[in-house]
């Protein structure tokens, strides 16, 4: 891995890249870590270029595998194209996040 990530971080954001922008919280739900370990990542990731915060007040993004918009409670982060790059750079095998409950 370079710079420092790991495998974790190549997850989120593949995450990312697959369903769209999501909030600190469900990430470190979906990923099993703890709030301070995914805004940590978060941060992180956000420092290299590798994702942004959603701009605006609406976000667009996938919920239970249908595409939604809803009014932004939370702070969103979403992909960059380095991000997209370092992902497709990197072996992103083996993605595993929890689904969300019906």
């Amino acid at each position: 891995m370079k710079m420092g990530f790991d495998g974790v971080d190549v997850k989120i954001l593949a995450y990312f890249k697959a369903l769209g922008p999501d909030y600190a919280k469900l990430v470190a739900f979906r990923f099993g870590l703890s709030l301070e370990n995914s805004r940590a990542r978060l941060e992180r990731l956000e420092l290299a270029g590798f994702i942004e915060k959603v701009e605006g007040r609406i976000v667009k993004y996938y919920h239970r595998r249908v595409k939604a918009v809803k009014h932004r409670n939370h702070t969103y982060f979403q992909i960059t194209k380095d991000g997209e790059q370092f992902l497709r750079d990197e072996s992103a095998a083996d993605l595993h996040w929890k689904k969300p409950k019906r």
